[in-house]
């Protein structure tokens, strides 16, 4: 079995509720996760954590639930690879909330400007586990590539 065809382990917060759909040759595997919700058992000590969240999710955490967030955010800053993935586009967004679409494109900025975070827009519940999947094994081939070292 060559390491592209094995199956790729998804560890997923154990306080996730709504997991995404996941392409197939994926395995779900829950861990308590103090920061994010997703990772593999080659990230998960200091490499790499996704945040999920859904439309509704995402909008509240940018108005309402900011402070949060912000809290959120920080503790993703140890990671050398760390994103949100939202299960919906941007123009969700601005149907669903209160805040001008620009709000919503500055923080969405302000997201990677300041701490190096990128959201990532993957259309809906399954592509959002397809690009949950497509980037956990990108980062660990980059980890096999790089001789297995975190730096």
């Amino acid at each position: 079995m060559t390491a592209a065809a094995s199956p790729l382990i998804v560890l997923c917060d154990t306080r996730e509720q709504v997991v995404p759909p996941f392409p197939d040759g994926v395995v779900i595997e829950r861990r308590m996760m103090k920061e994010g919700d997703y990772s593999s058992p080659v990230l998960v000590d200091t490499l790499a954590r996704i945040e999920r969240k859904s439309i509704c999710d995402f909008v509240s955490t940018l108005s309402w639930g900011r402070e949060r967030f912000d809290r959120e955010v920080q503790r993703l800053q140890p990671y050398r690879w760390k994103c949100v993935v939202v299960g919906g586009d941007i123009t969700e967004a601005y149907r669903v909330s209160a805040m001008h679409p620009h709000a919503i494109i500055g923080s969405v900025a302000s997201l990677f400007a300041r701490w190096e975070i990128p959201v990532l827009f993957a259309g809906n519940p399954a592509g959002a586990g397809r690009l949950i999947a497509g980037l956990l094994r990108r980062w660990e081939e980059r980890v096999a590539e790089e001789g297995g070292q975190a730096a």
